[in-house]
């Protein structure tokens, strides 16, 4: 019956978005630029809890067995993280602008659990219906209600069928002299994947891990003549649902990131970026700690073919509480000391090739947190490697590279801490058919290789996907 009501709702969907296709060409959007292919700025990533493998675009894509859509990138799978505004006139109702979209995805995969033995293959079918609401205010103001949904259907393991849902809705201010400020609450249910850093083997038998987060995020940036600074915000509770992970995992997260820039050049600026990130879980006390960064770098656009920005710091993990006895299954979170210390790393170098490529690589290492038992938090180093290069005006291909070293740190005195090794490489393709319909292919191939064999598999996965947005 559940299905039957969201195979309705989603050919309800798909109805209106080719009815309005049929308006004057008043109506009719300016087709959106081509969705990002790397991850947000790194001045806002210091602090950040979802880097790690997911620096590769592809393979956070393939763990969520989500494609690249061809016309608003991949699903916001994170909480977070503040929405744009999609471009375009969109349809307009008045004042209001609305960008309905629709996603239709098929997809196969060899290694559904991403298991080192006994292997399984499934094909997913995900439906990605959503809304965006846009209403421009007082001028160069605007109020953005945005809704999105990631429903799959697998066809030979449904205890991994998933309905993600993230809907969010803010203010983004611009004011004259240079203030921006953006405001955002979100409500997004979702799911830890199979194969991430964060899910549980023990679970594999089960269905997949699913939580909720309620969070509200700001950032503030004001841009001078010669310098600028820049606040960044968030608060999130994570509610876990299932799998008896609730007393060991559900947490709020604080955290505060603080960017300085000063112009050295016309070409060159120096940064400064100090942040924190503040975890208080609600029952398993022994994990309360708060992750403090500080770094320093710049960035460079000395020509119109290179460019780059880079950060260099520290990080110290600091445990809140004194550690005291708790009850199974929290009994496996201990620690034998209350601070740890880490080299930071955050970089990104930019090469316009040619014209028509161009090539990005983002070296990064940083502490991240992990609620897995036997483990307190692991540190990660790799690189992701991008090419995008544009074939034609409709057709562009695009290339991901990734290597991680994820090393865990030990809960427990003499302990072996594990470390996986992960490579990835991924080869997609987008098309624009027309104004308001994309098509995407992408291949992904997975590599994680772990001194604790079950943490160990391979997966290859292709995906095929449609997606109209007007």
């Amino acid at each position: 019956m559940i299905r039957s009501v969201q195979t309705a709702v989603c050919a309800i969907g798909i109805f209106a978005i080719v009815s309005a296709a049929d308006m004057t060409s008043a109506q009719q959007p300016v087709s959106p630029s081509a969705p990002s292919q790397t991850p947000e700025s790194i001045q806002s990533a210091s602090g950040s809890t979802f880097v790690s493998q997911f620096a590769n675009p592809a393979l956070r894509g393939s763990l969520y067995l989500t494609p690249q859509w061809p016309m608003t990138g991949y699903y916001p799978i994170y909480p977070g993280n503040l929405s744009r505004a999609i471009p375009g006139d969109g349809v307009s109702v008045g004042p209001l602008r609305l960008h309905p979209h629709m996603g239709v995805a098929q997809m196969y995969t060899d290694n559904v659990f991403r298991t080192n033995g006994n292997r399984v293959s499934d094909f997913v079918t995900t439906l990605a219906p959503g809304i965006q609401a846009q209403l421009p205010f007082a001028g160069f103001h605007s109020f953005i209600i945005d809704y999105r949904t990631n429903i799959q259907y697998f066809s030979r393991s449904s205890s991994n069928d998933v309905q993600d849902q993230t809907a969010s809705g803010g203010f983004k201010f611009d004011f004259p002299g240079g203030l921006k400020v953006d405001l955002q609450g979100e409500h997004k249910l979702g799911h830890d994947p199979r194969g991430s850093a964060v899910d549980n083997v023990n679970t594999q038998g089960l269905g997949v891990n699913k939580w909720t987060a309620n969070g509200f995020a700001g950032q503030a940036e004001y841009v001078g003549a010669q310098s600028s600074v820049r606040l960044n915000v968030r608060t999130i509770h994570w509610d876990y649902l299932n799998n008896g992970l609730s007393p060991s995992r559900d947490r709020l997260l604080n955290n505060a990131v603080l960017t300085f820039s000063r112009n050295v050049t016309g070409k060159t600026s120096l940064l400064v970026n100090v942040g924190a990130l503040q975890s208080i879980y609600d029952q398993n006390k022994n994990l309360d700690n708060v992750i403090y960064t500080i770094s320093g770098g710049g960035t460079w656009n000395v020509t119109d073919l290179t460019s780059g920005e880079i950060l260099v710091g520290y990080q110290n993990v600091q445990f809140s509480r004194a550690q005291v006895s708790q009850p199974p299954p929290l009994d496996e979170f201990t620690r034998v000391k209350d601070n740890y210390a880490n080299f930071y790393f955050m970089g990104r170098l930019n090469w316009q090739a040619t014209p028509l490529l161009k090539i990005t690589f983002q070296p990064y290492r940083t502490i991240q947190q992990v609620v897995s038992a036997g483990s307190l938090f692991f540190t990660v180093t790799g690189a992701n490697l991008t090419a995008r290069h544009e074939l034609t005006d409709d057709t562009t291909l695009d290339l991901n590279l990734g290597f991680e070293q994820d090393k865990f740190q030990s809960s427990v005195s003499g302990g072996s801490d594990r470390t996986d090794y992960m490579k990835n490489v991924s080869i997609g393709m987008t098309y624009r058919a027309v104004k308001w319909v994309g098509l995407g292919i992408q291949y992904i191939y997975e590599d994680r290789n772990s001194n604790q064999t079950p943490f160990t598999y391979q997966a290859n996965t292709v995906m095929l996907s449609a997606q109209a947005l007007l």
